[in-house]
């Protein structure tokens, strides 16, 4: 019954042994590209998802649709800036309504003002004791009481204009302010690593280099009818950056030189010889064929006297 058992370790199949043997060699490499190629294609497939940013958000979705993905992004970042401009528009048309009207309301203030301060004169130079004499007390009390009125008038019509003229002032600031924030969206988009430090930095460039005030470079930001302009800005930046590049370059052609002259004088070690040579004469740290030579040469020279 033991003998009979089949042992899966020490007995092969008759198949097995019936079937050729194959010689090694005889697979090439395409076939053995073809059979790790088969491996992969059994095992696990190959990821086709991609990991994509929205809105801050990572999420990993099928390459196939991060094309459509990104041309949304850009067609919802293109829509926003357009809706921001037609904001920034329409608080510009606002505001130049409103300065408008304010500007309008003042020139007649100033008309009105001009008037009453022409009545004003008149009555300057009249002698109210002569006048009651002439026209009595009741036309003097009316006379007296006109004066008045342009009086109050004339203060009325001051503080009219100043209101108007602190309202105009206010909206040219808020304009100003509405302009420089458009421009500053506009250089971030469209000069490299804008920021606060960088505006500094071309302030001061602007100062030391063409003698331009904070206020002016300020102010050149915006134009006349209030809207953003960022040309000096653009120039300053580009002009600074070459300068810097200009001056690296020169500090890497004159390091490049000085190490080209350092080289050009210091004098080359010859092959084999010890650093700082020989000891002069006769020494037991020599060479045998060093020493053997100088031992000749003192020979050779104490013979010859």
């Amino acid at each position: 019954m033991e003998n009979d058992a089949t042992n899966p370790v020490d007995v092969e199949d008759d198949a097995v042994l019936d079937a050729p043997e194959v010689d090694a060699d005889s697979y090439s490499d395409g076939d053995t590209d073809q059979a790790e190629t088969d491996g992969a294609e059994d095992g696990q497939p190959e990821d086709d998802t991609e990991e994509v940013d929205w809105d801050g958000t990572k999420y990993r979705i099928p390459k196939a649709l991060k094309p459509g993905l990104l041309m949304q992004a850009d067609y919802t970042r293109k829509t926003q800036e357009l809706a921001e401009q037609r904001r920034h528009v329409e608080q510009h048309v606002q505001a130049l309504n409103q300065r408008a009207e304010l500007e309008q309301a003042t020139l007649e203030h100033r008309v009105n003002l001009r008037t009453v301060e022409q009545q004003l004169q008149q009555f300057s130079s009249t002698d109210w004791s002569n006048y009651s004499a002439q026209y009595g007390a009741d036309a003097t009390a009316a006379a007296m009481a006109s004066w008045q009125q342009y009086r109050d008038a004339k203060a009325e019509l001051e503080g009219a204009i100043a209101q108007t003229e602190t309202e105009t002032r206010q909206i040219s600031e808020r304009s100003s302010a509405n302009a420089i924030a458009q421009a500053d969206q506009v250089l971030s988009r469209e000069i490299e690593g804008w920021s606060p430090q960088l505006v500094q930095d071309l302030a001061g460039y602007a100062a030391k280099e063409f003698g331009i005030t904070p206020q002016e470079l300020r102010e050149s930001v915006v134009n006349p009818d209030g809207t953003p302009d960022t040309r000096t800005f653009k120039v300053l930046a580009r002009l600074h950056k070459a300068e810097r590049e200009l001056a690296q370059l020169k500090a890497s052609q004159t390091k490049a030189q000085n190490a080209a002259k350092v080289a050009a004088v210091t004098p080359a070690k010859a092959v084999g010889q010890r650093a700082g040579g020989y000891k002069p004469g006769l020494d037991d740290s020599l060479p045998s064929d060093e020493w053997l030579r100088r031992r000749n040469a003192q020979l050779a020279k104490a013979g010859g006297r």
